[in-house]
């Protein structure tokens, strides 16, 4: 298994909180992206969807309501079905002064989950069976830990899943899906080459690192954001995932006669501050090149460095940021992200509150139910969920005094919808492959992502269906907040990340 310190920067996403933007009707694009090619047996126990409702038969239905649940597969007994919800240790980071919200406590992030599957027990569980919940963690500055933590939740408490919102490093997710046989649901980014390794057992909320950076290069040629005839920096990183997407960035690039410089930070035992000098020496680098724009892949905790150089010699080439490491363009990546950022464009799945010309948008149907429930199972927030506001934050004070708490936590509302109906629809007695099976008939809503709609399918194990171009935009410490109800542009007074058109493209 490939060993990589993406996993310290992958934690610290584990505490972003989102916000959406749909104020703009879908245009679809040309674009192409690449898709896992699946074969897989399908369960007699799955029903597919009814033509003449659209709906999915109860397998109960199909079985008779008589049939005896039995114990089916690891970690599945005729009473319980046992999830794995693995979380960052966040202690670590806390000691070395990395800036986290006191609310965003073990407790808080393993609940983000387990307060809805204490609701569905107390209603009845899945057909009968409740779910049974190991808290997992791993330490965000130990890459051993993330190895400890599959081997726990896959040898020592045999789970049937593995559930993560945001913040465990891909590069560890081989060990649950390939080593261990293990259905991992993901709410970030992973590879399509892990998810070719075990199509059955690996499903994400974000498009793969391929296919945002296919998309993102062919947005970037196709809505004019670079020019004809012009010199292109990749700053990548020795991580597996990454590799694949800068390799297919170039491709892109190159078939369309663009001329490409690609440096790729070494990760081997690689700690904060060497990947950040290496980042920041890129930027001579890339100015001595003479390129014209850089596509910017490395996550932000390792990009300090480079945005740091950036501010310093203000070069004439234009930035950016592809949505291939997780959380890279999140409301909390970008109040991390060092303000020399700018100006810089993401390519994302991620929305946005924020309007392309000024004014804030509202939360959708769904989002309200999200936020519903954010604030019924924290009672911390005091029943008051704002808008933009990193997640976990407790009073956050505006410049004129206003106090603002955490947005909701949008990966586990989503997540938790698609995973109770898969396991409804996955039979009476229920395995790692009818679960698989029924997840890709699912489509439905999803929280602060792809213009708020989601699906799996046969060839597709990532939830996203769009993507769109956002601009990272400071905010100053003394900005209070303008009459169109922004902080400079933004939800709340951190830095954010604004729609250029508001426009979304499809991923095809």
């Amino acid at each position: 298994m490939v060993r990589s310190l993406t996993a310290c920067l992958i934690v610290s996403f584990s505490l972003f909180l989102m916000a959406c933007s749909r104020e703009t009707s879908s245009t679809p694009s040309a674009l192409e992206a690449t898709s896992a090619i699946v074969d897989y047996q399908k369960s007699p126990e799955i029903k597919k969807k009814d033509p003449s409702t659209g709906t999915v038969p109860t397998p109960l239905h199909e079985e008779g309501p008589t049939r005896e649940r039995k114990s089916s597969d690891i970690g599945v007994t005729a009473e319980s079905i046992k999830i794995a919800v693995v979380i960052p240790d966040l202690k670590g980071l806390r000691d070395i002064g990395f800036p986290l919200p006191a609310a965003l406590s073990n407790q808080h992030l393993t609940e983000r989950f387990t307060k809805y599957f204490d609701e569905w027990n107390a209603a009845g569980g899945i057909n009968g069976r409740v779910i049974e919940t190991v808290e997992i963690s791993w330490d965000p500055l130990s890459i051993a830990s993330m190895e400890d933590a599959c081997i726990k939740a896959t040898l020592d408490e045999q789970v049937f899943m593995a559930v993560n919102g945001p913040g465990f490093s891909p590069e560890f997710i081989p060990c649950f899906t390939e080593e261990s046989d293990t259905i991992f649901v993901y709410g970030e980014v992973a590879s399509q080459a892990l998810i070719d390794a075990a199509p059955n057992r690996l499903f994400t909320l974000n498009p793969p690192a391929e296919v945002a950076a296919i998309v993102a290069a062919e947005l970037a040629i196709n809505q004019g954001l670079i020019s004809p005839g012009q010199k292109i920096g990749i700053l990548s990183m020795e991580d597996a995932a990454l590799v694949i997407a800068s390799t297919s960035i170039k491709t892109v690039l190159e078939e369309a006669k663009y001329e490409t410089v690609t440096i790729t930070i070494s990760s081997a035992g690689l700690d904060n501050a060497s990947a950040n000098a290496e980042g920041a020496a890129a930027v001579s680098q890339f100015t001595a090149e003479g390129v014209d724009h850089v596509f910017v892949m490395v996550p932000f905790i390792y990009a300090s460095g480079f945005w740091g150089e950036i501010g310093e010699i203000q070069p004439r080439w234009e930035r950016t940021i592809i949505d291939s490491a997780p959380s890279n363009c999140t409301p909390f990546g970008a109040s991390r992200t060092n303000p020399a950022a700018d100006g810089a464009i993401c390519v994302t799945a991620y929305d946005s509150y924020a309007l392309p010309d000024g004014g804030l948008r509202e939360d959708d149907d769904f989002q309200k139910i999200c936020r519903r429930e954010w604030l019924s199972h924290f009672p911390i927030f005091n029943d008051q969920s704002n808008i933009g506001v990193p997640s976990g934050e407790v009073g956050l004070e505006t410049f004129d005094g206003e106090l603002l708490n955490s947005d909701f936590a949008p990966w586990e509302c989503t997540m938790v919808r698609f995973i109770k109906e898969g396991l409804e629809n996955a039979g009476i007695n229920p395995t790692r492959d009818s679960f698989a099976d029924a997840l890709r008939e699912i489509s439905g809503p999803m929280a602060f992502r792809s213009d708020g709609e989601g699906t799996f399918g046969p060839e597709k194990n990532y939830y996203s269906t769009k993507m769109w171009v956002v601009r990272f935009t400071i905010v100053p410490s003394e900005t209070t907040r303008g009459e169109d109800g922004t902080f400079n542009g933004c939800p709340a007074p951190v830095n954010c990340w604004i729609p250029v058109s508001g426009e979304w493209f499809s991923i095809d």
